[in-house]
């Protein structure tokens, strides 16, 4: 079995991080990545051949060239199966695709967010769908909910739900040495945020949530890893609300297990999700997690079980829940324990890997 997976970038980002991590865990399958650009920032390693396509740009008209350089892979390597991981990937392979392009798997990570107002864009986005042989929502609500929106036949969405590779979760230096390099005390909480300074992630929005927490709590710490196009508005909150001292913002990294042994509570406040890797991330390194209950989110975490869920947008409720979590040791470790066995069990890469195997040959015998 061939299997090409079309991704944007090498960027650690969440859809590359799962398509690097899918591709180490498919044992016996012959791969290759196609790339569309280059990365900017900290990249994701992939265990097998990379093309990269040269493209330019993330939104607009397609780049041509990359498109011929993907049919002529097309063409060359004749993939069994080509995956597409994102919205960006799959306009590609649609346009690059022909006889000798494969079956087309496309895995849909976020949700409908922003379509139900914008007739024509939906209808656009349906027609690409209905070119793909299947669509992999990574949860439920995500499946329901594309299924509602763009008016899909449920037969064509399967629901494979996201995963992390545990063991890129444990740390190289743990807790106190972490600490120590990012000038935090050891005594102090620390609040965790791991997403993209993006409109769907709201770090303006996840920020004010943690500065009505650290008020009264002179000892929390806030700690954001990231970059994107929003950076300069983060910047200019923590300067205008005094908190250089305690939001540090670390840019984009690579040693997300460090950060996590450092953190007491990963701290979640999007506007849109589909299943954040970030929260399996969270749940496998035994850190509880404080977020609103949207998208595939409450398919991760459990409230009062593996974390704490407010409801959508009420970020008095999220305040509530975080302030709690962080003022209750007990309660942050039985949650942590609770959580680390609920995703080991359910959202590691090797368990899902074996569900996309299965698509795979399902695909190529219709």
């Amino acid at each position: 079995m061939r299997v090409l997976h079309v991704v944007a970038s090498a960027q650690r980002r969440g859809a590359e991080v799962f398509a690097s991590d899918l591709v180490g865990a498919l044992d016996g399958v012959e791969q290759r990545v196609a790339i569309l650009r280059e990365a900017v920032g900290p990249t994701v390693h992939f265990s097998a051949p990379i093309d990269l396509l040269g493209a330019n740009g993330g939104r607009g008209p397609l780049s041509m060239p990359a498109v011929r350089a993907l049919r002529r892979l097309f063409r060359s390597w004749r993939p069994d199966v080509v995956q597409a991981h994102g919205g960006e990937p799959l306009k590609y392979a649609i346009a690059a695709r022909g006889i000798s392009g494969g079956a087309l798997v496309y895995r849909r990570i976020g949700s409908a967010h922003g379509y139900s107002d914008r007739p024509l864009a939906r209808i656009g986005y349906g027609r690409l769908m209905r070119l793909a042989t299947v669509t992999v929502a990574v949860a439920d609500a995500v499946r329901l909910q594309t299924i509602e929106t763009f008016g899909l036949p449920a037969s064509s969405i399967v629901a494979i739900p996201n995963a992390v590779d545990g063991a890129r979760l444990r740390p190289t230096v743990g807790r106190v040495v972490t600490r120590k390099g990012l000038g935090v005390a050891p005594g102090a909480r620390v609040i965790l945020s791991l997403g993209a300074f993006t409109w769907e992630k709201d770090p303006v929005g996840l920020l004010g949530i943690a500065e009505r927490v650290m008020r009264d709590r002179p000892d929390v710490v806030c700690l954001l890893a990231g970059d994107g196009p929003l950076r300069g508005d983060v910047e200019t909150f923590v300067q205008e609300r005094n908190l250089r001292d305690r939001v540090l913002l670390l840019g984009s990294r690579s040693d997300v297990a460090d950060l996590l042994s450092a953190s007491d509570v990963v701290l979640l406040a999007s506007a849109t999700e589909g299943m954040p890797a970030a929260l399996i991330e969270a749940g496998m390194a035994g850190v509880p997690v404080a977020s609103y209950d949207l998208g595939g989110i409450g398919e991760v975490v459990v409230d009062g079980d593996t974390g704490v869920l407010a409801r959508a947008f009420d970020a008095e409720q999220l305040s509530a829940g975080l302030a709690a979590l962080l003022d209750d040791e007990a309660a942050r470790e039985r949650m942590g324990i609770a959580a680390k066995t609920r995703c080991l069990e359910t959202f590691d890469v090797a368990v899902v890997a074996s569900r996309y195997r299965s698509l795979y040959e399902d695909v190529i015998a219709r």
